[in-house]
């Protein structure tokens, strides 16, 4: 299967699965678990510095055997000391308390579990085998939801290690299958120059890993904010609109896999120039459409599907939609600074997105609530969005009337698709 469907079905297990978290484990818990895999991607932000993308790059050059030591020591020092400095933090600072009281152990034995299983991907991917790592995702998927479904129909248990369970033995079979896929590969050799090699790894990483870093912030700091302003149960709400709306940049990111694979090797910056015109033109154009028809659904349906409790769930996705636009086109502009090597754009952009999250967050969630919370994530959608298009302008001299869309360019992105369809297939 390509990663394209791969991508598609992994989203229609992803929608199953929040409909019945929403039914059974109502807004409480599943704002508790949100908060939960918040601080798990908070840990592994940072054990990504070695065990990230890098390895993808790295593994070709050097094998995975000397990627894999350095990669395991890596994570597992810095989960715990994440962890323990999050726990800290949390403690002198409740506003932004990153670990749910209560679920410190489940946090670390969950965030080393999957960031062990992150390494695994990314040496997969590093060794081109792209179609075991599309099929151990989508296994992992597949067996969440089962054990999911076993757990609230077979155990009738409905609090929020219902999720936690599920999401742990997934990860820890697609832990173990990932390794058995790679051992045929590990090849021993003398673990020299190690020093290089991991400065060449922090170097490579280092902008990729502050852009996340700065972005996984504006996508769910609110989630804290909201926590503390508004109670758990506001953020169940928060983080299920906050699901359903981001789920329309599929679109984005289906359309940025094709473009970062023919940018990464292109050599003509006017063809990259004009490529990424034509991508951000499509993505704003299909994510607005959506967005629209997302937000003709009526309450009713939303509350039918998830159950009254998440009523507001609508006001959410509202609040957030013109943000969600904006972004669609920022992931495509990402796209473009990333393959002609300026990936710090990509982090000047997160940072200030990230300014606008936590001051209007800060100003708008104590009286608004989970709508101020979307409020101010539009807003700094938008700036980091218009950062970016303000430097992508001035770089290729393209204004913003030349976003129109024309029908040529609905061409060459159709030959384009069919071009990276023939490779996944």
């Amino acid at each position: 299967m390509g990663t394209i469907g791969t991508k598609l079905l992994t989203a229609v297990i992803a929608v199953g699965t929040w409909i019945l978290n929403a039914h059974y484990l109502g807004p409480e818990n599943l704002g508790t678990i949100s908060l939960i895999i918040f601080s798990v991607a908070i840990i592994q932000l940072f054990t990504n510095f070695v065990a990230g993308a890098a390895l993808i790059y790295m593994t070709p050059r050097t094998g995975i055997y000397k990627l894999f030591i350095p990669a395991y020591i890596w994570t597992f020092f810095i989960t715990l000391a994440g962890a323990f400095l999050m726990l800290a933090i949390g403690r002198v600072f409740p506003i932004i308390e990153m670990i749910p009281a209560g679920y410190f152990t489940p946090v670390i034995v969950l965030a080393l579990v999957m960031s062990f299983t992150s390494v695994h991907y990314m040496l997969l991917l590093g060794l081109e085998k792209v179609n075991t790592f599309n099929i151990i995702s989508l296994v992992q998927s597949i067996l969440l939801f089962l054990i999911l479904l076993l757990i609230l129909f077979g155990i009738r248990r409905y609090d929020v290690m219902s999720y936690y369970w599920p999401i742990l033995i997934s990860y820890g079979v697609a832990l173990v299958f990932s390794l058995v896929k790679l051992w045929p590969s590990f090849k021993k050799v003398p673990l020299i120059g190690m020093k290089t090699l991991l400065c060449e790894i922090f170097r490579f990483g280092t902008y990729v890993q502050f852009a996340n870093l700065f972005q996984t912030m504006n996508y769910r700091l609110s989630l804290k904010f909201v926590d503390y302003f508004s109670g758990r149960a506001a953020v169940g709400i928060l983080s299920l609109g906050m699901q359903l709306a981001e789920g329309l940049w599929l679109i984005s990111r289906s359309l940025g896999t094709v473009q970062y694979s023919r940018l990464s090797n292109e050599m003509n910056f006017d063809y990259s120039a004009r490529l990424t015109l034509t991508f951000a033109k499509i993505a704003w154009a299909v994510t607005a459409i959506a967005m629209a028809l997302m937000l003709l659904i009526p309450r009713f349906v939303f509350t039918m599907i998830f159950s009254p409790r998440f009523g507001d769930v609508k006001l959410v996705i509202a609040s957030l939609s013109f943000g969600i636009v904006a972004l669609s086109v920022s992931m495509i502009f990402s796209g473009f600074f990333s393959a002609i090597n300026k990936p710090y754009h990509n982090t000047i952009s997160s940072a200030i997105g990230l300014v606008f999250t936590i001051v209007l967050g800060l100003i708008l969630i104590p009286s608004y609530g989970i709508m101020g919370a979307g409020i101010a994530a539009t807003f700094s959608y938008t700036a980091l969005a218009l950062y970016q298009f303000i430097i992508f302008s001035r770089m290729t001299k393209i204004g913003l009337r030349d976003f129109l869309l024309t029908k040529a360019e609905i061409s060459l992105l159709a030959g384009e698709l069919k071009k990276i369809a023939k490779r996944s297939a």
